[in-house]
């Protein structure tokens, strides 16, 4: 599988064994140059041994056919995650494969198992490849693994697998160091994009034209009958209140644009994404039920993320799959979603991606506009006027300028003053998390379990209180 020249220039340094993060925009073949990498390396290196690692559970199958089609059969691979059931110890699986695609979390379980056939150590692999690495920060599994490898990079006590990251946004960290921390915890060598065939990308991966589809709120409902219908059943009543109200301008807007989309196109798909559960399941109601929206071809469903709430039920992870699967194949075509499409799921190319009314950060926004990847696609924000996700918004399309600036600036730091300063980062790092595990240790010696007592009152649990 022959790479383009964009990709191959933002990889070289990793064919060379260097530490980097990819940067490249959704769309664009991250994954396919990170299965380059790890086929040159098992190629070239003694006993090497790699381990891809992902953030969601449906994306181990998704990478397992990518990684499968660039290693053609040459190496042995295996896919962990947590819905396996039954399955070998980690350990005994590392030891008996070439490659493993497994969640960030199973690797973590394995390196503090004391069991032999689980436990697992870094310097067991000798590639690390890191999906959407832009989670390596704060208490996150990625970097708590990444936070292990540091100890032992400081100590010199084993030696290290290479790291490669991979993200279509960096992020800026919210920090004045931006970039300099997910270099630091990744140990990265540099942040590797587009320089010479940057213009090739952009042929490559053209970005939608996005447009504000600003509305005037609401006036005909009075907050208290906003309130209950949150708190009562909010299929029936939020269902209730954008049909049958006088008017519901942001719902208006939304019609006009899926008129427009699946009324002029040959083969129309889209992605509407939304908040929460709860507003998929309302959105989805109000498709099918909207008269406007009859005469269209829309065939629409679902896609949120695991986990139960009191109000509805979460998707399984085959349920995930097989809603992607009729997405791919055309049996739909447009999905109402929660922020488990906008990350690494490899899904058809949009004609349209509608943010309705979402309040997030500036990742967020980038990986929702990469899915809008056809020709002359639309990426629409609809809010009010006014409003705070307007704001959001706005702001998010600032701190994605700053994150580019910042990620230019640290590409054209000095390579000793980059250096030393990614190892301050480093120590500082290690620094802090030791003492917050001090200061977690220290709090749970202060409340012993012997010590600690639950009374109720009237049925009800009062809280925790020290017995004397």
């Amino acid at each position: 599988m022959e790479l383009r020249l964009y990709q191959w220039e933002v990889i070289m340094p990793a064919l060379e064994g260097k530490n980097i993060i990819m940067w490249l925009p959704t769309g664009a073949g991250k994954t396919r140059a990170a299965a380059y990498v790890a086929k040159r390396h098992l190629e070239t290196v003694d006993r090497a041994k790699v381990v891809v690692l992902v953030n969601r559970v449906h994306l181990v199958s998704q990478h397992c056919e990518e990684f499968s089609r660039m290693l053609d059969n040459r190496w042995a691979i295996t896919t962990l995650s947590g819905d396996m059931g039954p399955r070998a110890g980690f350990g005994h699986l590392a030891r008996s494969h070439d490659l493993i695609i497994c969640t960030a979390e199973l690797l973590q379980l394995a390196l503090a198992s004391p069991e032999e056939e689980e436990h697992v150590e870094l310097h067991a692999f000798s590639l690390l490849v890191v999906d959407e690495c832009h989670h390596t920060h704060k208490d996150t599994v990625y970097n708590v693994i990444l936070s292990r490898y540091l100890e032992h990079k400081l100590q010199r006590t084993r030696p290290l697998p290479q790291v490669l990251g991979l993200t279509a946004s960096p992020g800026t960290g919210g920090a004045s160091t931006l970039e300099g921390a997910l270099c630091a915890n990744l140990d990265t060598w540099r942040i590797m994009s587009p320089q010479t065939y940057r213009r090739h990308l952009q042929e490559h991966s053209p970005q939608p034209c996005k447009q504000y589809n600003l509305c005037h709120r609401r006036s005909h409902l009075s907050p208290v009958s906003l309130f209950w219908a949150f708190l009562a059943d909010y299929k029936n009543e939020l269902a209730h209140l954008a049909t049958c109200s006088p008017e519901n301008p942001k719902l208006e807007m939304l019609e006009q644009i899926l008129r427009e989309q699946f009324g002029s196109s040959d083969s129309p798909r889209g992605i509407i994404f939304t908040q929460t559960r709860q507003s998929t399941h309302s959105l989805l109601l109000w498709l099918r039920q909207q008269p406007g929206l009859q005469t269209m071809d829309i065939r629409a469903d679902l896609l949120i993320g695991a986990g139960t709430s009191s109000q509805n039920t979460h998707m399984t992870q085959r349920d995930q799959q097989e809603v992607i699967r009729k997405f791919r194949v055309g049996t739909l075509n447009l999905l109402v979603a929660t922020s488990v499409a906008e990350e690494g799921l490899d899904i058809p190319q949009c004609n349209v991606v509608v943010r309705y009314g979402l309040l997030t950060n500036e990742i967020s926004m980038v990986q929702a506009r990469g899915r809008a990847r056809a020709g002359q696609s639309i990426y629409s924000f609809v809010a009010n006027q006014g409003s705070r996700e307007l704001r959001r918004e706005l702001t998010n399309e600032a701190l994605e300028t700053l994150m580019e600036r910042a990620v230019a600036a640290v590409q054209k730091m000095d390579q000793a003053e980059y250096q030393a300063k990614i190892r301050d980062l480093q120590r500082a790092a290690l620094v802090k998390r030791a003492a917050r595990a001090a200061q977690r240790e220290n709090q749970r010696q202060q409340f012993s379990a012997d010590q600690v007592q639950l009374l109720s009152t009237c049925g009800r649990w009062r809280m925790p209180t020290m017995s004397t």
